[in-house]
């Protein structure tokens, strides 16, 4: 299957950097649906502590049929577990009652990791959880759609 395109440009750099995501519905058989209270939940975490921020860097977004799902409510959640070194990165759409759906993770070791453990959608919705319940225990950049700023 083919993995979904994110192509990332900050303010600072000339260039874009692609990221390649893989689709989540491969590996749950659905969506994940993320409540609206998490995102209000989040948000609060962020104006809590200097580990998490977030910056307008999704330039285009490209699915794995090809097509362009760039004008979409994207977040782009990257985080980094402060005492494994592990990379996890979450792609989500907002909905319009802004609930949302995991759409795609990556990098490709997490997905691997995912795809041979049978406890995969449990772990995934733990980290979700994790993320505002654990403060300390992760550094955490939100990125959103450059047209958004």
């Amino acid at each position: 299957m083919n993995p979904w395109k994110v192509f990332l440009k900050f303010d600072n750099l000339d260039s874009e950097k692609e990221l390649k995501l893989f689709d989540a519905k491969s590996y749950f058989g659905g969506y994940l649906k993320i409540k609206r209270s998490y995102f209000n939940k989040l948000t609060k975490v962020i104006n809590m502590t200097k580990r998490y921020s977030t910056k307008n860097a999704i330039e285009k977004v490209i699915g794995p049929d090809e097509s362009d799902w760039t004008l979409n409510p994207w977040m782009l959640i990257l985080i980094k577990d402060n005492e494994k070194g592990k990379k996890f990165w979450l792609f989500i759409k907002r909905e319009k009652d802004l609930s949302g759906h995991l759409i795609a993770i990556g990098p490709k070791p997490f997905v691997d990791y995912n795809e041979v453990n049978t406890e995969a959608k449990r772990e995934i919705k733990q980290l979700i959880t994790y993320i505002i319940a654990y403060l300390n225990k992760f550094q955490v950049i939100i990125l959103l759609p450059n047209f958004l700023s």
